[in-house]
């Protein structure tokens, strides 16, 4: 009888990483938790609730949609930070699965949706002058009956 179920979402502590040394996880899900932090949940059913360092740690690695962290494993190791002024132990992440492909950044004033609307399409309304060309602005004409 497989158990898990039954386990719960107990939240990872200091504590857990301290006797256990640096633990490997891979993120299940991201929710929205307490204190608007987002909530790792990993395939173990254990909870993180990331600090504003872990969280940067992660987009910078995985983007910042939280859907692209979806599996992926990271390490839980201990450090420090500054919480309030002062030094706190806590609980650090960091990215083992390969970090997404970051996309070389576009000159300014340039957008990818500029570059598919420059398609030259051939347009023909029916009302071409002497030159051959179509008049792509000119209003149609009204028939006197």
């Amino acid at each position: 009888m497989d158990i898990t179920k039954y386990l719960g979402s107990a939240f990872l502590r200091v504590g857990d990483v301290k006797v256990n040394g640096p633990i490997r996880m891979v993120i299940e899900s991201v929710t929205e938790g307490k204190f608007d932090k987002p909530d790792l949940t990993f395939d173990d059913g254990t909870r993180l609730s990331l600090n504003v360092t872990n969280t940067r740690t992660l987009a910078r690695a995985y983007g910042t949609d939280g859907a692209g962290w979806i599996g992926k494993e990271i390490e839980l190791y201990l450090g420090e930070t500054e919480y309030e002024g002062k030094l706190q132990e806590s609980i650090l992440v960091k990215p083992i699965s390969p970090p997404i492909e970051k996309r070389p950044p576009q000159p300014k004033g340039e957008s990818d949706k500029r570059r598919d609307l420059d398609d030259e399409i051939p347009f023909s309304a029916g009302d071409e002058s002497k030159s051959g060309r179509s008049n792509r602005l000119s209003r149609p004409r009204l028939m006197n009956s």
